[in-house]
């Protein structure tokens, strides 16, 4: 993943607004590959948490199966 001074480059980027949440979902790429970054903003916090790409497919399954039950 994320190598100290390593540059990301965004390849995609959204931007949600829930509740009094904001949501930055990016996917992103560095020397060590591709990942998705997901970022939150709450009362002035920013949480960060990294999915590196080859696990994207079963974090995707994780929240259809969340969302659907």
């Amino acid at each position: 993943m994320k190598k100290d001074g390593a540059k990301s480059k965004v390849l995609l980027s959204d931007k949600l607004h829930i509740e009094n949440k904001t949501l930055f979902v990016d996917l992103k790429e560095n020397e060590g590959g591709r990942f998705l970054q997901i970022a939150e903003l709450s009362n002035d916090r920013r949480s960060t948490v990294v999915i590196p790409f080859s696990g994207l497919e079963a974090f995707m399954q994780s929240l259809t199966k969340i969302s659907n039950s």
